[in-house]
């Protein structure tokens, strides 16, 4: 039986190698550098690739590197569907022009968009459930239908930039606080890096990194993502920057507070108004807590926060491990950006037991998981930011198969 195994892997990568060695012969000229994208004011996230080139090195990473089997089962059974012909109605990708996948969060429409161009000859106005398409310019909309509103919507709200992307890199767009960033994220095997503009110096007060370090200003949008229940997003609201030190955390059996978290973090508010309404608002909604002046018992925590300045918060879950002083370790950052420190901490709780295997059970928890405790490190620069993986990881292999995990919550 491993012998016949055998064999039929060895016909399928030979299969695969010649419909590759196809694939490139039957494209004469390559994809041009130079490529148009698409680009939403609207969009929080967007990425831009060259298709053909991407294809090309996912293949060989997936069935000549890697060669994770149980995986590329998944992958098959997923580009095997016939869901996505169906809805896009036969239209064709043209390989040699830039595909983006953007998420959107606009008041008409929430969720991801797909575009792509056409292949040539096949230019024309329509719509079908989940797509728009005018000329050889194609949106598709894989989570959702889309009405005629949201359709009229995207057409009038696109905007075209042109972009030089290079084989092994990608084009990000970000909004940040109603600012777009552009930048530039390319891998080797065991490295991802993104780049972008060289941050400007903006000094301002931190906390001193371990663990894994977050310290930038609070973006937003985050708020629309958290949910109305979550009683301490009101300690968001009116938030300029926030600076955070995480060691991950664990489940407790205290039902009001069933997650301990492990962190300290330093909280700057637009004004002294706003910070003192945010701690007014927590002390209301857990009025039946007991309310020290710096202090605060929460389940099985005692959490200590201290007024650092007119409009700043510091709040950690432990007062002997995070400031014994009384007084948080600061310093001061030259760029106002800084991220550091072990990934893993993100997803690391402890006491599991058999909320353990709950967790497990939720793609994407357990997708994120795997991809953090897969890095050995991240730290930022003036100019970006660069991720390190552990020895035997491949970065593309990780990042296709967290994607293709969140692509089918």
């Amino acid at each position: 039986m491993k012998r016949i195994k055998e064999i039929v892997f060895v016909l399928a990568l030979g299969f695969l190698f010649i419909l590759t060695v196809q694939l490139t012969l039957s494209i004469s000229e390559k994809p041009s550098a130079e490529q148009r994208i698409p680009v939403f004011q609207a969009a929080r996230f967007e990425m831009s690739a060259q298709p053909l080139s991407l294809i090309k090195e996912l293949i060989a990473t997936e069935f000549f590197e890697v060669k994770n089997q149980a995986f590329l089962n998944d992958l098959h059974q997923l580009t095997s569907s016939k869901t996505t012909k169906n809805t896009l109605d036969g239209i064709e990708m043209d390989l040699q022009q830039a595909m983006s996948v953007l998420m959107i969060q606009s008041e008409l429409f929430k969720g991801p968009l797909i575009h792509f161009r056409s292949i040539p000859g096949s230019a024309q106005k329509r719509t079908g459930e989940h797509y728009v398409q005018l000329g050889e310019d194609v949106f598709y909309a894989p989570s959702t239908s889309l009405t005629s509103k949201q359709a009229s919507w995207i057409l009038r709200n696109v905007q075209w930039k042109s972009r030089h992307i290079l084989k092994g890199q990608m084009i990000v767009h970000q909004g940040l606080n109603g600012i777009q960033s552009e930048g530039t994220l390319q891998w080797t095997q065991n490295e991802l890096r993104y780049l972008t503009r060289e941050v400007k110096t903006n000094q301002t007060l931190i906390l001193s990194p371990r663990f894994f370090h977050y310290s930038n200003e609070f973006p937003m949008k985050v708020l629309s993502s958290i949910p109305p229940e979550f009683s301490l997003r009101c300690l968001l609201n009116s938030l300029d920057r926030i600076s955070l030190n995480y060691d991950g955390g664990k489940l407790t059996e205290d039902q009001q507070f069933p997650f301990a978290p492990s962190f300290e973090v330093l909280l700057e508010y637009n004004n002294p108004a706003a910070m003192e309404n945010a701690i007014q608002t927590v002390q209301n909604l857990y009025d039946t807590l007991e309310w020290k002046e710096q202090g605060v018992k929460m389940g099985s925590q005692d959490i200590f926060f201290k007024r650092t300045s007119p409009k700043t918060l510091y709040i950690c879950s432990d007062k002997a491990a995070f400031c014994p002083s009384g007084n948080p370790n600061l310093t001061r950052c030259q760029t106002g950006f800084l991220c550091k420190g072990d990934l893993g901490r993100l997803t690391s709780i402890k006491n599991t037991g058999w909320a353990g295997l709950v967790l497990d059970m939720i793609p994407a928890f357990r997708a994120s998981k795997e991809l953090f405790d897969g890095t050995k490190e991240v730290k930022s620069s003036k100019n970006g930011m660069d991720i390190t993986f552990k020895p035997g990881k491949n970065v593309l292999h990780e990042l296709l198969r967290t994607l293709v995990v969140y692509g089918q919550e």
